[in-house]
């Protein structure tokens, strides 16, 4: 793709950002492993999570080093051109980035124009066949490219089944409106974001339970859902809190910790307890794993993921599903003061156990 056709643009689409003399981008998309997403979905082995992160993290890797090899060759040609990191780095220019975690380059939005992917409803993008399963990258250049078309409407892989939009803990996404962009004259559109905020406790690890109670993601938080923004950030400031004081996740009883993304820094060496507060160790993405281009195949993983359970993390860090209301009772075993890392339910017990506090004459 090139200005013109990236032209008009949010600003997530402006190549100047990471080259101020750029004329054109490619992009390319790489493929996940599905063999290891059911049992990630499905929770069906102690290393069932650990299996898919590493394969997640090698694999936006392999994207950000193939953007450096074509920029160097690029370099080499007498061109300009600037790699783009696949995951994880943000505009920290922006005020509260932090928080709408902005992309130097919106590696979608260059996607959908260049006609690598189209947009899904969830807003993740994908490709017949492979569903949104898939990882992006691109290298930018002053090199004067040709661009190519986005896929026709009539041919993409989203036959708008809402199955993306049901999964998510906390119901970000809304299952009727839309947001609608415009990148150089073609108008793209996909669910409208409810609050992001809703996301970062979701796919940040702080929560995992489901709206419905009935399954989680691997996260171990357990709080309730909240119904408006202000509950969001209330759930926030306590799960913050809590998700510091957890034991890292361990996949399995030798206590292996697989490597994990590390805020704006790409992905990290294996995490510590004195640098787990840098890391987010993936526990759901499911918004985006959930769809693999085929309706039969996106109702499978659906079927999968409902009915794996909920997850219970144990003192040195393991993780366990229990079906709903047996998670409810292991959770009721964890002590009240450890309660507290997960739920802000723990509250409510404790001034059952301790009575009302009484004022002093």
């Amino acid at each position: 793709m090139t200005l013109e056709t990236l032209a008009g643009g949010p600003e997530g689409a402006n190549l100047k950002y990471l080259l101020p003399n750029a004329e054109s981008a490619v992009c390319w998309a790489v493929p996940l492993q599905k063999d290891l997403i059911r049992p990630y979905l499905g929770k069906t082995h102690p290393n069932a999570r650990g299996d898919h992160e590493k394969d997640n993290i090698d694999l936006n890797r392999k994207a950000s080093d193939m953007s450096r090899i074509i920029a160097k060759f690029l370099v080499e040609k007498g061109y300009e051109a600037a790699s783009v990191i696949a995951n994880n780095k943000y505009r920290e220019d922006v005020p509260n980035w932090n928080i709408t975690l902005p992309p130097e380059i919106s590696l979608r939005y260059l996607a959908v124009r260049s006609g690598i992917a189209s947009f899904g409803l969830s807003g993740n993008v994908g490709i017949r066949g492979y569903g949104t399963t898939i990882i992006l990258g691109a290298t930018i250049t002053n090199a004067i490219l040709e661009p190519t078309d986005p896929i026709p409407a009539e041919e993409s892989f989203c036959d708008e089944c809402k199955i993306c939009t049901k999964v998510c803990a906390y119901q970000m996404f809304s299952p009727d409106e839309k947001i609608e962009v415009n990148l150089g004259g073609h108008t793209f559109s996909y669910s409208k974001r409810v609050d992001k905020l809703r996301c970062v406790l979701t796919c940040g690890g702080f929560n995992g339970l489901h709206k419905s109670g009935k399954f989680s993601t691997f996260s171990p938080g357990r709080y309730a859902y909240p119904e408006t923004e202000m509950e969001v950030r209330r759930v926030l400031t306590a799960a913050m809190s809590g998700q510091r004081k957890r034991p890292l996740i361990k996949d399995n009883s030798s206590g292996y910790i697989p490597a994990s993304y590390s805020g704006g820094k790409g992905a990290s060496t294996i995490p510590t307890e004195e640098t787990k507060n840098d890391v987010v160790q993936l526990t759901c993405g499911n918004c985006q794993i959930i769809c693999w281009g085929d309706t039969k195949e996106t109702a499978k993983n659906y079927k999968i993921l409902i009915n794996s359970g909920c997850i219970i993390q144990k003192e040195d860090g393991t993780l366990e599903a229990f079906p709903p209301d047996k998670a409810k009772e292991e959770f009721e075993k964890i002590p009240l003061k450890k309660q507290r890392w997960y739920t802000k339910e723990y509250k409510k017990k404790m001034r059952q156990k301790t009575g009302p506090t009484k004022m002093m004459p």
